[in-house]
């Protein structure tokens, strides 16, 4: 069992990508949805299938550094056995999907080959 480091607000802006399959779709979009209203925050589509580095079905929410402090613990705290990743949007998109990510729940491994610079 990984045992991931916990989201630092030190970045003006963020994403959170909730992971799921298809038994926890429904779940998913509930939270999604939740967050949405609760934190007036923007929703991303619900990818069934990965997108870019996640190699995982997904869906984003998009945040700032003034929202970071009071939604990072309610997704905790929410997100049942949903794994959720956290990462810094700084414009450099290697670095926030490596230095700057964080994780609730188990990290999974995320496919960086879409970085790379094609040869």
């Amino acid at each position: 069992m990984n045992n991931p480091k916990r989201p630092v607000n030190i970045h003006q802006a963020y994403h959170a990508h909730v992971y799921f399959e298809q038994e926890t779709l429904h779940q998913a979009i509930r939270l999604c949805e939740q967050a949405s209203k609760r934190f007036a925050l923007k929703i991303g589509r619900v990818n069934q299938k990965p997108v870019g580095p996640h190699p995982k079905w997904s869906c984003q929410i998009s945040f700032n550094d003034k929202d970071f402090d009071a939604l990072i613990p309610w997704l905790d705290a929410n997100r049942q056995q949903l794994t959720v990743l956290v990462h810094a949007v700084t414009g450099d998109d290697l670095r926030d999907h490596t230095e700057y990510v964080y994780w609730l729940g188990e990290s999974i491994a995320l496919d960086l080959s879409c970085f790379q610079d094609p040869a």
